[in-house]
């Protein structure tokens, strides 16, 4: 939700074109406080544009190759006063009607940009992001060059590969690698660092190739970083491993640890684990998941129903900062169709501090009344066909395929359950309002078979 700072102006109208190529050497005199070519060999005319500045390449004396990124004039005064209409504009909307904190989400969009706007902090954090980030092979993020680099005009080393729109273009395995590393990069920093980069647009990474399936990643634009507490990404590593096991362990104690509004959560404290296995789905499956299979908003809204935008009213401002991360991850990774493992990436990347999560004490949260845990889920979707010959047929399935019933069973089957007027997709919509618990869904007999489907 107007996390993107892309997006936020794009939103607000805010047109910002390329400068002409004199009136950056001025910016950068200014910078300096002395004619640019003192301060590097040569620049060139040609630019990539951003969202606040424009990168040129060039030279140092020393030969080394350079990116120089340069911020546009007053751009600051332009994003303050956009920022304030943005907040009036929300405020008279419905979403103030659901209790969305408007103030502190133009307060941490405020202090993004405000980080974003200060090049040098940039600087500190890109450093920092290189040092952790570059622990894993085959990620490269430019060294910047501090001693150069000034609050509006950013020095870098230069670092180039090419784009997801090649990316696109090229052979399923190799789509299958790139598509590995960006999720190695996102898990890494995330869940052992709690440092983030939290601008997913897809001009910000670029890939190189050394062989056929051999690649690495490069990131840029480091202005839009997230941080995060070591109790926060323990915590999101612990939901997920009680979601994978089905452990007892209440949903409700661990969103108010990420800084959800517990008031605003006890109303959905029936259907939390379902939710949470919803919003978590790609980091449970240890087959090949493709993200399109992923369906979040859809399936999140089927299950909350007309609360669902008090639920997002719940979700502390700096979550939207996440979301926005992986929302970007999931384009990226659908725009090169890569079917991927997230469970076993994570297991691969991440088992030697699963030890950690799980000895995470959470608080005990009073919710008036008791929400059920992570084991209150169906494990498994369960049909049983006894047919009049004697022939049985017994198949199991994850829970999540009660999603789609219909999809998941044989013709025959599904021809025998329409003599007897069943809906399916009210069976569905009922699986999905319950919570996805154990329970029958439904039970039929002809003259051909005799047919029980449940969630165990």
């Amino acid at each position: 939700m107007y996390g993107d700072s892309q997006e936020l102006r794009k939103l607000l109208n805010i047109s910002l074109k390329h400068l002409p190529f004199d009136e950056i050497l001025e910016l950068i005199d200014n910078a300096y406080g002395k004619p640019w070519d003192t301060v590097f060999k040569e620049l060139d005319k040609p630019c990539k544009t951003g969202s606040i500045g424009q990168v040129h390449f060039g030279k140092l004396e020393n030969g080394t190759d350079i990116a120089v990124k340069v911020q546009y004039p007053e751009i600051a005064a332009a994003i303050e006063a956009d920022m304030n209409f943005m907040g009036w504009l929300l405020n008279v909307g419905p979403l103030s009607n659901w209790g969305f904190n408007i103030g502190s989400y133009q307060d941490i969009l405020r202090h993004n940009f405000s980080q974003e706007l200060d090049y040098q902090f940039e600087a500190r954090h890109q450093e920092s992001y290189r040092r952790k980030a570059c622990q894993l092979k085959r990620i490269v993020i430019p060294e910047v060059l501090s001693d150069l680099t000034q609050p509006t005009v950013l020095v870098q080393k230069k670092e180039e590969g090419f784009s997801l729109d090649k990316a696109e273009t090229m052979m399923p395995d190799q789509k299958q690698a790139m598509g590995q590393l960006l999720i190695q990069h996102y898990f890494h920093m995330l869940f052992r660092f709690g440092f983030v980069h939290s601008d997913p647009h897809p001009a910000n990474f670029a890939f190189r190739q050394y062989k056929k399936n051999y690649f690495v990643l490069i990131i840029y634009d480091f202005g839009s970083v997230l941080e995060v507490s070591s109790e926060f990404r323990l915590t999101l590593l612990r939901i997920i491993l009680a979601l994978r096991e089905r452990e007892n362990l209440d949903p409700f104690s661990c969103l108010t640890v990420l800084g959800f509004d517990p008031k605003k959560l006890k109303d959905f404290r029936l259907t939390l684990p379902s939710l949470m296995s919803v919003l978590f789905e790609p980091f449970l499956i240890e087959a090949p998941y493709n993200v399109n299979d992923w369906r979040m908003k859809e399936r999140f809204d089927q299950i909350a129903g007309d609360m669902k935008w008090w639920f997002r009213s719940s979700v502390p401002p700096q979550m939207i900062f996440l979301m926005r991360t992986f929302h970007g991850l999931a384009t990226m990774l659908n725009r090169l169709d890569a079917s991927l493992s997230w469970k076993l990436t994570m297991d691969n990347l991440l088992s030697d501090i699963y030890p950690q999560a799980q000895a995470l004490i959470l608080p005990e949260v009073d919710q008036g009344l008791q929400a059920p845990a992570f084991d209150y889920i169906a494990r498994y979707l369960k049909v049983n066909v006894v047919n009049t010959n004697g022939s049985k047929i017994s198949i199991t399935m994850p829970g999540r395929c009660a999603n789609d019933i219909e999809g998941e069973m044989e013709e025959s089957i599904i021809e025998s359950i329409s003599k007897h007027n069943i809906n399916l997709m009210s069976i569905q919509d009922k699986a999905r309002k319950s919570g996805f618990v154990p329970q029958t869904l439904f039970e039929v007999q002809d003259e051909e078979r005799r047919i029980k489907v449940w969630l165990e």
